[in-house]
């Protein structure tokens, strides 16, 4: 068994920094005496197929870094059919993308002292993974494990545009710019969504997020009610906001202060179906990424992933 460490980097995140300051990280560890292997990614998806090597050649503790899409792509490389691929596995996440969303939540810092830390104690906090089952752009149905937030509505297209576009002002600038940007186009959409078996809407909706972690967005604290290891999924429903409503309670988001305003519910699920009723498309986005359209079903996974915290 392969007792070192197996480090998963995307050189390209956090707008190329990652893998401009990766020989200087590298070094740390290796003054600091932790045995490690590093593997880069060179395309999408690549992380995936690099997490499931690792774990068939003995590795158990997997460092993921790399912006939150970076981490996504390793988690679904853990699991098989939304079970965990082994027992020990247990994931370091170094995270050093534009967002750094999922690290608000569970509460570990992002320098390389931190990382080096975190190691060395080894100490273990399980978290649920959660499963969505959605339309690709293909066209084909698909199956993908997500650990922070996804989301459909005005959040989805803001990711789209900021994925699209350079990163240069880092997470919380780029994707304030994106709101504003993709508000100008952007309309609601009725949407069908349906919890635990029962239909709590249909109609025009602004966004729907399904969060296990709170923030996303590169800061915004969405889902104050969130919980990552609480066995359900947090769904925040922003209704049918007007441009104006949604720029005027923007502030209140980024707070985590927004849940008291009429227009916006907060409820607990365990399995949750959102379809459009509308003609055309509404995004999806998991962890930051666009991976296609609704309709999508989300549930949480049996099991928990060991992270180390």
């Amino acid at each position: 068994m392969t007792q070192g460490i197996i480090a998963i980097v995307n050189p390209v995140s956090a707008n190329g920094r990652t893998g401009k300051v990766w020989p200087k990280y590298e070094q740390v560890f290796h003054d600091e005496g932790i045995d490690l292997e590093v593997r880069f990614t060179e395309y999408p998806g690549h992380a995936i197929e690099l997490a499931r090597t690792a774990l068939a050649e003995g590795y158990r503790r997997i460092m993921a870094v790399g912006g939150d899409g970076t981490t996504n792509e390793v988690i679904n490389g853990l699991y098989r059919e939304g079970d965990l691929l082994a027992k020990d596995i247990k994931l370091i996440i170094f995270s050093q993308g534009t967002g750094c969303d999922f690290i608000r939540s569970f509460g570990i810092g992002k320098e390389i002292e931190d990382i080096v830390n975190i190691i060395r104690r080894e100490r273990v906090r399980e978290v649920d993974v959660a499963e969505v089952c959605y339309r690709n752009y293909a066209g084909k149905n698909e199956t993908r494990l997500f650990l922070n937030v996804a989301d459909t509505g005005i959040g989805a297209s803001t990711a789209k545009l900021v994925n699209e576009s350079s990163k240069i002002y880092g997470g919380f600038l780029s994707y304030l710019i994106g709101v504003f940007r993709t508000l100008f186009s952007y309309k609601n959409k009725k949407t069908r969504v349906i919890i635990d078996g029962q239909e709590q809407y249909n109609q025009y909706l602004n966004s729907v997020i399904i969060a296990n972690g709170k923030y996303f967005g590169g800061g915004v604290m969405i889902a104050p009610e969130a919980e990552l290891d609480s066995g359900k999924l947090n769904i925040v429903v922003l209704k049918n906001f007007s441009k104006m409503g949604i720029i005027v309670n923007l502030a209140k988001a980024y707070k985590g202060s927004h849940l008291s305003h009429p227009l916006v519910d907060s409820l607990q699920a365990e399995e949750i179906l959102l379809e459009l009723e509308d003609e055309g498309s509404s995004e999806l986005e998991l962890d930051g990424e666009l991976v296609g359209v609704l309709p999508a079903t989300f549930r949480i996974l049996k099991d928990k992933l060991p992270i180390l915290a």
